[in-house]
């Protein structure tokens, strides 16, 4: 699974990751799509969280979709 940290707070906000990768978050901002592992067993995101000082948003994979029924009939006709 995948997460997002948005700052919730009116200051920036510094936190490394466990890869060792450092993340900077804007006022209000939201990061880029991140692994769960990155912040899984990590004692500063947990303090972060607690303190409401961000929060943690889970994004879910969207399933691949099938052709719609019209484009279905519209490949079928051009053949």
């Amino acid at each position: 699974m995948s997460v997002e940290i948005k700052n919730l707070t009116n200051r920036p906000v510094l936190m490394r990751l466990n890869s060792g990768r450092s993340l900077h978050l804007a006022p209000g901002a939201t990061s880029t799509e991140l692994a769960d592992t990155e912040i899984s067993n990590n004692a500063k995101v947990e303090k972060l969280t607690g303190r409401h000082v961000i929060a943690l948003n889970a994004v879910s994979k969207r399933a691949h979709r099938a052709p719609s029924a019209k484009k279905a009939k519209a490949k079928k006709a051009k053949k």
